[in-house]
């Protein structure tokens, strides 16, 4: 068979030279760069799943640790005397430290912890005209006890005169205690 046009040797070879560049390119474009594309995708999704991975591990440890601190509150609280009330702990304390006659008031609240078997005892307390020293050793006694009770904020302000005779000044404390409860 004869080509309607004559080419010589060396136009033959480029043309030829072109076919098998066009041929290589088309073989390329739809054999080996999807494969090359598909693979480093894969390699992609695996990097993604083994980070979050790391993170699955991560979370399941903080939830190991955390479950493992409930534990340990729960036998706390198993620990404290029956019938436990903040109100009535508090009260005891400040009779213990001398500070009882120096309580002004005492309002006790209850709020739910959100996604839990706990609840929150909070006491709201204002001391007045007490020295700092009273002050330092009622807190020491309140926080010191294994019965999980905490200062959760405090507000301390200097007054003007005593009313005892024994010191010229005093401070006002108001004290925000809480604990919790199954």
């Amino acid at each position: 068979m004869r080509l309607p046009v004559q080419l010589n040797y060396r136009e033959r070879i480029a043309v030829c030279s072109v076919l098998l560049l066009i041929g290589v390119l088309i073989v390329a474009e739809w054999g080996v760069f999807p494969f090359i594309r598909h693979r480093e995708m894969l390699d992609q999704a695996i990097l993604t799943k083994t980070l979050e991975l790391e993170e699955i591990q991560g979370l399941q440890n903080v939830h190991a640790m955390l479950k493992q601190n409930v534990e340990k509150i729960r036998g706390r609280l198993a620990l404290r005397e029956k019938g436990f009330t903040l109100f009535s702990y508090l009260d005891h304390s400040a009779g213990a430290t001398g500070v009882k006659k120096h309580i002004a008031y005492m309002k006790p609240s209850v709020s739910d912890l959100q996604s839990s078997d706990f609840k929150v005892l909070q006491v709201e307390m204002k001391l007045q005209s007490i020295s700092l020293h009273q002050l330092s050793a009622f807190l020491h006694v309140i926080e010191t006890t294994d019965s999980l009770v905490r200062v959760r904020k405090a507000s301390i302000a200097k007054t003007g005169f005593a009313k005892t005779e024994q010191s010229a000044e005093g401070i006002d404390a108001i004290l925000w205690v809480e604990t919790i409860a199954p």
